[in-house]
């Protein structure tokens, strides 16, 4: 891939009426953020992103906030994947977006502390990098030639967040 563009869920309620993680809606707060971040990532967001969400209601929520058609008004296609949602790890995430691919950019709806785990394994740091609610990581890979055959270079192209 080209891009990773990681988006943490908006702030979310603290309960939801079924007592499922699952189920937490963003509070009034987390939809003004949500949508602020959405109007930012829209004026960016290359053409060609594939979406990808967990399944919880706050990411899902926070991804509504994007408007459903691109500058070029074809409509954005979200896929929702179990492999993003609360319980599972960054190990369960990366065989799914990682790939060879130098054109592609993934647009990630997920939660913490897998998405700072994930840019902290990305990055090679060695702590968990801390993303917080509403925030927007951007990461980019370029390949690269080296001796010992090609290799991959991840950066950090942008992080913004709903306070800008």
């Amino acid at each position: 891939m080209a891009n990773l563009i990681l988006w943490r869920h908006a702030d979310a309620e603290d309960d939801s009426a079924s007592g499922l993680d699952g189920d937490r809606a963003l509070s009034k707060q987390g939809r003004k953020d949500a949508r602020r971040m959405a109007d930012w990532l829209d004026q960016f967001l290359p053409q060609n992103t594939t979406i990808l969400s967990s399944p919880a209601k706050r990411c899902l929520e926070t991804l509504a906030a994007l408007p459903p058609l691109n500058p070029n008004k074809t409509k954005r296609q979200v896929q929702v994947v179990d492999y993003l949602s609360i319980d599972n790890t960054v190990a369960d995430m990366l065989p799914h977006l990682l790939n060879d691919n130098h054109q592609q950019t993934l647009l990630v709806v997920g939660h913490q502390p897998n998405l700072g785990l994930l840019i902290s394994h990305l990055l090679a740091m060695p702590n968990a990098c801390v993303v917080k609610k509403g925030a927007i990581w951007w990461l980019r890979q370029r390949p690269m030639a080296q001796e010992n055959g090609p290799a991959v270079q991840t950066y950090l192209f942008a992080v913004q967040q709903p306070t800008y």
